[in-house]
């Protein structure tokens, strides 16, 4: 899928990425499963997360943020947790051949160079980066002269930071879609401020898209009408599986659930032209009130406005044409509770 057909996709249907990402917990086996439960939630993609972790984490770093630190060992190094996640290429490419098999597309996020040449020699259709590389500009300009579509995240960066990013990646390749992202597992709804979704939208001009880490469907949602057309949301075969995202995931029913209650919520929304909808025709002819005789009028009778009243009747004269009927002379007998229309009067 090229970056013209995945805006084409996700305009007519969205696009829905089940983030894996490292919820697999080092095991080929889980990953699979992960792969299976994204096919059965009706995700579009399925993504990871590739890396060498000596390449990108010291073992002198100790500072874990805090969402880890409750769902991980806290007196274990973030090197070492990281380490024991870590899938190798050879992983990688049986991921990959096994997602061709289900029918789904494989990407990842390369943390890395060396993990970004490998994706792309396994053959990606696009790469996604991490919002912790929103200010690495030289790997995000290195990235960018792959040729490939790149999905940018954008969590705990300010504006001007994700205007440099973006600027590094622009200079060599356009095919850029932003995320909108908040940097926190789970991320409180309060904190969600989606209105940056239109705001991006006008200040890069580039397709606009989710990563939804709250613990719900109702934020995406709203973030479909504000204007996303591609989402991500983490995925997980068990929330109380040791790991630091499994709490913040959805598991495969409820991302069953998250994937239609999306696309319904795009559905909703429309083309903007106010019409009678084929499913209002038969409300629209119950509901409509018009014309009827409110007492006995006789032939000659000159109509009075105290002589109509408005009900709701199968068809008739409608409400907005009384100034045509007030004055007009009766020409039949009409009963009380009587509709009048056209033919029984006349114009004086």
């Amino acid at each position: 899928m090229n970056y013209k057909e995945l805006i084409e996709k996700s305009e007519s249907d969205l696009f829905i990425i089940a983030e894996a990402g490292v919820n697999h917990n080092g095991d080929l086996q889980t990953a699979f499963d992960l792969v299976d439960a994204a096919v059965m939630a009706g995700c579009d993609a399925v993504k990871f997360q590739t890396w060498i972790t000596e390449k990108v984490y010291s073992k002198e770093q100790s500072l874990k943020p805090d969402y880890q630190k409750r769902a991980t060992d806290i007196n274990e190094s973030e090197f070492d947790t990281v380490k024991k996640l870590e899938l190798s290429f050879d992983q990688f490419r049986q991921i990959k051949a096994y997602c061709e098999e289900k029918g789904i597309m494989f990407f990842s996020t390369p943390d890395e160079l060396g993990s970004a040449c490998f994706l792309k020699e396994l053959g990606v259709d696009l790469y996604k980066t991490a919002s912790q590389d929103v200010t690495n500009t030289p790997f995000l300009a290195k990235l960018a002269e792959f040729g490939l579509p790149i999905i940018f995240s954008t969590g705990a960066s300010t504006i001007s930071e994700l205007a440099l990013g973006v600027e590094a990646m622009a200079k060599t390749n356009n095919q850029l879609i932003i995320l909108h992202c908040v940097s926190s597992y789970p991320a409180p709804e309060e904190d969600m401020n989606l209105r940056v979704i239109s705001s991006l939208k006008d200040m890069f001009g580039y397709p606009i898209g989710f990563s939804d880490h709250t613990k719900g469907v109702e934020v995406a949602c709203a973030a479909v009408a504000m204007g996303a057309r591609i989402f991500e949301k983490h995925l997980t075969l068990d929330k109380d599986m040791g790991g630091p995202d499994h709490q913040a995931s959805l598991n495969p029913e409820e991302m069953k659930h998250y994937c239609v209650a999306l696309k319904n919520a795009y559905k909703a929304l429309g083309d903007g032209v106010k019409r009678i909808m084929p499913c209002e025709e038969n409300v629209r002819q119950a509901f409509r009130r018009f014309l009827v005789a409110a007492r006995e009028l006789n032939v000659g009778d000159t109509i009075r406005e105290e002589d109509l009243i408005f009900k709701k009747v199968v068809d008739g004269i409608e409400p907005k044409y009384i100034d045509l009927v007030v004055g007009s002379a009766v020409t039949c007998r009409i009963e009380e509770d009587k509709v009048i229309d056209w033919s029984m009067i006349k114009k004086t």
